[in-house]
């Protein structure tokens, strides 16, 4: 549930008040009048209702999802005013289960504040039913939630007091954490649940969906931007608590709104890098806090607690559950910060710097010149500068090699090295054979039953016998073809520049059939029996028989279409330079759901694990949730990414314009290592037997070793390439814009 906090600074004042300029108080809260327009004719009560003949509304102070709350005076007191929050469930919802499980979170929370005993959370008064909603009335609380504060402030907040207002949240987290018979999942920690009394003591509100801790799968609720990785698939954990908190330090500290970031991309904006203001120490502990993986993050509140106090330079041992630290959130300034060498949590936390069994991979393998500047590997010998008279390329688009490890040193920006290409003394791979074609291959071959089957711009579908080279069959279509051919039953389809999406037999060649669209297919077709899936330029995406070439459906997008599908489980995965990823039924075309990034996307998905992996031209690699289209986490590269991801071993693999082939872990998008071309890669990498192949515009194929992205041997061409490897037998075979198709040893 998401409540919108209106005018708390002025609340509990009568509206005649002076403040304390001397001047009449301006009412910052919405009219009822524009509230009950905004949320509908019957959703507001209005000033002067009396509620169980006991509570008076006077204003409307916040609004969510689920709920309307009011401020209202209790009118039992006669003597005195006792203002009080009336909290009021509205629904509009016509479905009757969406309904009942909407009045079961709010009795749930009625049912929890009535067991909290605790300084920092508001207390609960009453419960009641009226005209067919339910009432929660609860303590009024005087002051300013942290979101309001740093609205009005403008700027972060200093280090000291974020600390210092954390270690109490972490006090009012280890009570609810540590509730009896059950423990507290609070699961919706932000700034605007935190509200700042004006004796400066901090009350954490809005319960409406905390729950009791259980690790059974369930809905996601929260907020997104503080919502831990687990919580999207309904685990309420007590990590959870602990990501979110490490979420609000974060966004107090840099005055970044995570809700408008994809989630889980806090490592590629350290606090540091937003607010140099801030320790190294405190950074440390956040990062920790934000891991991606559950386990890596702090083991509870107290120890997240602990590592707080030493930043501050201070040493309690008061329990955190018992402290009266808890209800106070401002103390005196304690010059200093701890001694306790924070490092190896700074390594072991953020997920962006060194990877150390990648580094002792490279040591025993002879690769000396670790630079912790750069994170970067370096030969014998070599130095780090820029490529001079004395220190020639090698290769048709290169010069020495780099492999830079994800990570930068600890507070410092990484320094990329200048020097680029494979180095000087990489093997060359051994040419098993070679084809020369009349025009560019930009087509990716595939090899089946012992034929390599490759498209050309010079408009036709060629075979070839993949174990010598040797010619057997071409076939033409209008256009040249750079689609990828795909095997469907008894013939090779493949689409071409000409509009159309052909069929031949897979024996002879002859055409079986033809499709007509409306625009180039220069994406590739994919099979999912009996049919036939692809994209076209005409802004459709179609569903053609396997056998007759009979369309099924056909789905509209708003541009071209490059991309290739990915089918599982009957879902077609398909992106489209709308910058959209469409998640369609196969059966239907209509479509489940849609992700957008801010780019056109030309790469293809991967999915694996309920995940879809796909790059796109705003420079991102995305990992979105295959079941609810959220995005998991996304890496940001230097340039376009037109390149598809490859997986293995957890791993995911994808090429950038920046000129770099990237290696990520697929779970949470940490960088293991890099390796710069120099070029453009656009190829699709392809991973076999332990080894990443791939082409770059440089000219060059490569093989690097997948675990480390050290690499093995290169191989030079004449032309760019353009063209993703097939690996078939221990053969590499790919194409090059020097008009020929190559088949190389892949060892």
């Amino acid at each position: 549930m998401i409540i919108k906090k209106i005018g708390t600074s002025q609340l509990g004042k009568s509206g005649g008040e002076a403040d304390r300029t001397g001047g009449k108080r301006e009412d910052e809260t919405t009219s009822l009048e524009t509230l009950r327009t905004s949320l509908g004719s019957g959703n507001t009560l209005g000033r002067g209702i009396l509620l169980e003949g006991r509570y008076e509304v006077e204003q409307v102070i916040g609004y969510g999802g689920m709920s309307t709350v009011y401020r209202a005076r209790d009118t039992r007191f006669s003597q005195t005013v006792r203002v009080c929050a009336v909290k009021e469930m509205f629904d509009i919802s016509t479905d009757p289960n969406v309904r009942q499980d909407k009045l079961k979170r709010f009795e749930e929370e009625a049912n929890f504040l009535a067991l909290l005993n605790h300084p920092s959370i508001p207390q609960i008064f009453d419960f009641f039913p009226a005209n067919e909603r339910r009432y929660l009335v609860l303590e009024f609380i005087e002051g300013k939630n942290l979101e309001t504060l740093l609205e009005e402030r403008g700027a972060p907040f200093e280090e000291k007091q974020v600390l210092e207002w954390a270690v109490t949240l972490c006090e009012v987290l280890a009570y609810l954490h540590n509730h009896k018979p059950k423990p507290i999942v609070f699961r919706d920690m932000k700034p605007s649940n935190v509200m700042v009394r004006e004796d400066g003591r901090l009350v954490l509100i809005d319960f409406g969906i905390a729950k009791n801790f259980q690790s059974e799968k369930g809905t996601m609720i929260g907020t997104e931007g503080y919502s831990p990785p687990e919580q999207y698939k309904g685990l309420a954990l007590q990590g959870g608590d602990i990501y979110a908190l490490g979420a609000t330090m974060h966004q107090l500290l840099t005055n970044s709104d995570p809700r408008v970031e994809i989630p889980f991309t806090f490592h590629e904006r350290l606090p540091q890098a937003l607010n140099p203001k801030i320790s190294l120490q405190a950074q440390t502990v956040i990062m920790k806090a934000l891991e991606f993986d559950i386990a890596r993050r702090y083991a509870s509140v107290e120890d997240f607690r602990a590592a707080l106090l030493n930043v501050l330079g201070r040493n309690e041992t008061a329990s955190p559950t018992l402290s009266s630290a808890s209800a106070v959130s401002l103390r005196p300034a304690i010059a200093g910060v701890g001694t306790r060498d924070l490092n190896s949590d700074y390594e072991r936390g953020t997920g962006l710097n060194f990877q150390t069994s990648g580094i002792a991979a490279a040591r025993s393998a002879g690769v000396t010149g670790i630079n912790p500047t750069t994170a970067g590997f370096l030969r014998p010998g070599q130095t780090e500068e820029a490529p001079t008279s004395s220190n020639p390329r090698r290769g048709p688009g290169g010069s020495n090699s780099t492999l830079a490890l994800g990570g930068r040193q600890r507070g410092t920006a990484s320094v990329e090295p200048e020097t680029i290409g494979p180095p000087e003394d990489l093997p060359i791979a051994t040419e098993v054979w070679n084809f020369a074609c009349e025009e560019e291959v930009r087509s990716s071959p595939i090899v089946h039953n012992g034929v390599l089957y490759v498209g050309c711009y010079d408009s036709n579908l060629y075979a070839l016998d993949a174990r010598n080279g040797s010619f057997l069959w071409k076939s033409p279509t209008q256009a040249g073809v750079c689609a990828t051919p795909c095997i469907a039953d008894k013939a090779v389809v493949i689409g071409s520049e000409d509009g159309s999406l052909y069929a031949f037999e897979t024996i002879k060649g002859q055409q079986v059939w033809s499709v007509r669209t409306g625009g180039p297919i220069r994406g590739s077709a994919r099979f999912y029996a009996p049919m036939v899936f692809f994209g076209s330029g005409d802004q459709h995406i179609y569903c053609v028989e396997a056998r007759t070439g009979k369309v099924v459906w056909k789905q509209r997008t708003w541009q071209p279409i490059l991309s290739t599908p990915t089918i599982v489980a009957g879902i077609v995965y398909i992106a489209s330079t709308d910058r959209h990823l469409y998640a369609l039924d196969g059966n239907t075309g209509n479509v489940k759901w849609r992700f957008q990034a801010l780019e056109p996307i030309v790469s293809s998905p991967l999915v694996q694990d309920n995940f879809v992996f796909i790059g796109s031209q705003d420079g991102h690699l995305y990992a979105i949730d295959t079941s609810t289209s959220w995005p998991l986490w996304k890496f940001k590269t230097g340039n376009l990414v037109n390149s598809s991801p490859a997986y293995a071993n957890g791993k995911v693999y994808v090429g950038s314009v920046d000129g770099y082939l990237y290696c990520l872990e697929a779970k949470n998008g940490k960088l293991l290592w890099k390796f710069n071309t120099g070029h453009q890669v656009t190829s699709s990498p392809k991973v076999a037997d332990g080894t990443v192949y791939f082409g770059g515009v440089d000219g060059n194929v490569y093989a690097l070793d997948a675990e480390k992205g050290t690499p093995r041997w290169f191989y030079p061409t004449e032309g760019s390439i353009s063209s993703s490897p097939a690996i078939e037998n221990g053969i590499v075979y790919i194409g090059s814009n020097d008009n020929h198709v190559y088949a190389l040893n892949a060892k």
